[in-house]
């Protein structure tokens, strides 16, 4: 399956004040540029950031595991029946995955048989009663023993178990996704490993996966609302693309005629049809329903597309090995992909 993704964590015993006194940090990430022997930062990036990923669960007594400078992965997971943002745990195979998710459960609503990650031990909690062994620590997986209501105390949890990955937005009890940009799309992954990402294609396409990835942004003129269902046109651009996202900011002047249900300033909406250049559709989330709009102009506002990643990577593979792949064909090189992430 390559190799299993990293899972950021903290030690046991002294170390990191700031995080509770639970340790100090391991496998946060890959080395930064700046900490390489040859140290070759690529176009759009700074020396403080690295190439690959990893996961990570926000266990820590509520405080987060992930920051700016080393986020984990962040997907999407239906878990014990319920659906939410979660965190990988460890990696179980190519595309099983041991997962918590951000939900928070008391002690006194776990239910019998189902997994949890416990997230704050609380006062009062019997967590070994509850399944947990006789040494109960945060970020710890069990299987609840005992009936629903039976929990005592203040200690909570979060649902967790194996999920499988698919490249779909609809899921069922123990399936997950994510997400990733490249080349201002946004793709379910279909695979994930330390330093690759695959996409859905068949075969798929293989891509250098990061947290960093830069992205281009463009402003778009003479955007106007066409319809009450979220559609637009403008001036040529060059591109857009089905799950890419526009950002709106500002306020409507006295000579606007258009609007957005809803909007303040700024929101960002994503497409989810366009002809390329000059229409699109777009929603408040990724393939989701259209928003509600009224027709007109938009005098007043700013409109900036989110453009293509522009920077690709040399992979230290020989040519042969990534003719084919998502990067630019005999150039050894190979297309950053952006995986959506936590940073707090």
């Amino acid at each position: 399956m390559g190799r299993p993704l990293k899972i950021q964590k903290y030690s046991a015993g002294s170390g990191d004040t700031s995080k509770n006194g639970v340790g100090v940090a391991i496998d946060q990430g890959f080395p930064q540029f700046a900490n390489v022997e040859v140290p070759v930062v690529p176009t759009g990036m700074t020396s403080s950031e690295f190439l690959g990923v990893v996961g990570g669960a926000n266990a820590l007594n509520g405080t987060s595991i992930a920051s700016s400078a080393f986020p984990v992965v962040k997907i999407i997971a239906n878990v014990n029946g319920q659906q939410g943002n979660a965190y990988i745990i460890t990696q179980k195979g190519q595309t099983k995955y041991l997962v918590s998710g951000e939900d928070s459960v008391y002690a006194n609503n776990l239910t019998t048989g189902y997994s949890y990650q416990i997230t704050n031990l609380g006062t009062g909690t019997n967590w070994t009663q509850l399944g947990a062994g006789v040494n109960p620590q945060p970020g710890q997986v069990f299987t609840c023993q005992l009936p629903l209501g039976s929990g005592t105390g203040n200690g909570t949890a979060s649902d967790a178990g194996q999920c499988t990955l698919v490249t779909s937005n609809v899921l069922t009890t123990g399936q997950m996704n994510m997400t990733f940009q490249s080349g201002g799309n946004l793709v379910y992954a279909s695979r994930l490993t330390n330093k690759y990402i695959f996409d859905g294609s068949t075969p798929p396409n293989r891509y250098a996966v990061n947290f960093f990835a830069p992205e281009s942004a463009a402003a778009i003129a003479n955007v106007n609302i066409t319809g009450n269902a979220g559609t637009f046109t403008s001036n040529a651009y060059s591109t857009y693309t089905v799950g890419s996202t526009i950002t709106i900011s500002g306020n409507l002047s006295n000579v606007a005629t258009g609007n957005i249900s809803g909007y303040t300033s700024p929101s960002t909406y994503y497409i989810t049809a366009t002809n390329g250049t000059t229409t699109f559709t777009l929603s408040t989330t990724a393939g989701g329903a259209n928003i509600v709009t009224t027709a007109g102009n938009t005098t007043g506002w700013t409109f900036t597309a989110e453009g293509a990643a522009t920077t690709v990577v040399k992979s230290g593979a020989d040519n042969a090995t990534w003719v084919g792949t998502s990067g630019p064909a005999n150039t050894g090189n190979i297309s950053l992909a952006q995986v959506s992430n936590y940073t707090s």
